[in-house]
């Protein structure tokens, strides 16, 4: 198959995406409000992780260097190049806003921390998090390369998205519940989104590769390196949160886990671990395996549903409605879409180099 070929049959996944889940999406909305905001909270966390990772990929690499950037140039800058679409994405949180967080509600006790939790400063922080994050994806796709200058304000950029990523993912999932709090929760969260951003960049890579020859086979291990080394790290983020929470066993903290705990909840932890965890380590420890494109794409496209779950696990529990069996696939489908059809546009008008026509990369080693 030709890379036109693939680029015609993905927009059509795209469109088709796009159609059938933005009517079910629709009609989940008319009917059931509560659960289809809830539900876009879910596939809006999920489809920012992949710009949010690719311009942070594009940071590293600016900052310390290496060749393993070289296969993976051209599908970062188009993935950080869709960070635009979730500004509009994030309209109907907006709208949803009281029957997502239960501090914008009247309450009966007042919350410790409502200087923070509050809708004028929520509105605001919004505000500053799509800002930086578009100002640094516009300057990633239109910086010299190699520039020295580049490298010092690279780091500062890093920083920038490593804190807003953090108060994001505390703002808009665990305000959810908001007398419950985990320091590393920010952490947990944003090292998942890094490895969902590697996950969909290795698999357009694999997708989008010219003939394959070693220097491709090699560039392919070092990324899945990357990827199988901050997945250990996320799995120990999150084992380390649950340890340090079961062993307090806290009033204020164990009953976020309870929820998660029960029968449904409980089994999609056990997938979670399985997809997220088990199926990478034991398919890509040994090197001749990570060479391998099929293999790594496989792995790649269960590291995608383990965090579809994830973000589901972390974000559906708290809203009891059994329309979110249907309406969180939809609208993960509907925004899903949307994305794929920007990623390709810009992707296949993208000055794209197929990894066996790149001297530099037939030189490269790993």
């Amino acid at each position: 198959m030709t890379r036109a070929d693939a680029f015609r049959r993905a927009r059509l996944v795209g469109f088709a995406c796009i159609l059938c889940g933005g009517i079910a999406t629709a009609i989940g909305g008319a009917i059931a409000p509560a659960a289809f905001f809830a539900a876009w909270l879910a596939a809006f966390s999920y489809w920012l992780s992949i710009p949010l990772g690719a311009l942070a990929l594009l940071l590293i690499h600016n900052l310390t260097g290496g060749k393993w950037e070289e296969a993976a140039r051209r599908p970062l800058e188009a993935g950080a190049a869709t960070m635009p679409l979730f500004i509009l994405a994030f309209l109907p949180i907006l709208a949803g806003l009281s029957s997502l967080y239960a501090w914008v509600r009247p309450l009966a006790a007042p919350l410790p921390n409502a200087w923070y939790l509050n809708l004028d400063f929520f509105g605001i922080r919004a505000a500053i998090y799509f800002i930086v994050w578009n100002l640094l994806a516009a300057w990633q796709l239109r910086r010299p390369a190699g520039a020295l200058r580049s490298q010092a304000l690279s780091g500062i950029g890093l920083i920038l998205l490593g804190c807003s990523v953090t108060w994001a993912a505390i703002d808009w999932i665990m305000s959810i519940e908001p007398r419950w709090f985990s320091s590393v929760y920010g952490m947990m969260v944003g090292s998942g989104e890094f490895v969902l951003a590697l996950a969909v960049m290795l698999i357009a890579i694999v997708a989008l590769r010219g003939p394959s020859d070693d220097a491709f086979a090699s560039h392919l291990a070092n990324l899945a390196t990357i990827l199988l080394a901050v997945d250990i790290f996320w799995a120990y983020t999150a084992y380390s949160q649950w340890l340090i929470i079961w062993e307090e066993n806290l009033r204020s903290e164990i009953p976020w886990y309870l929820l998660r705990l029960r029968p449904f909840w409980r089994d999609l932890v056990l997938a979670i671990i399985a997809l997220n965890l088990v199926v990478p380590l034991f398919s890509l420890v040994w090197t001749p395996a990570k060479r391998r494109p099929g293999l790594v794409r496989a792995v790649c496209f269960a590291l995608l549903i383990g965090s579809m779950l994830q973000f589901w696990w972390l974000i559906l529990p708290p809203f009891a409605d059994p329309s979110l069996f249907w309406i969180a696939p939809a609208a993960m489908i509907t925004l899903g879409g949307l994305w794929l059809w920007l990623f390709l546009w810009r992707l296949e008008h993208g000055r794209w180099l197929p990894a066996a026509a790149s001297p530099r990369l037939r030189r490269a080693k790993p």
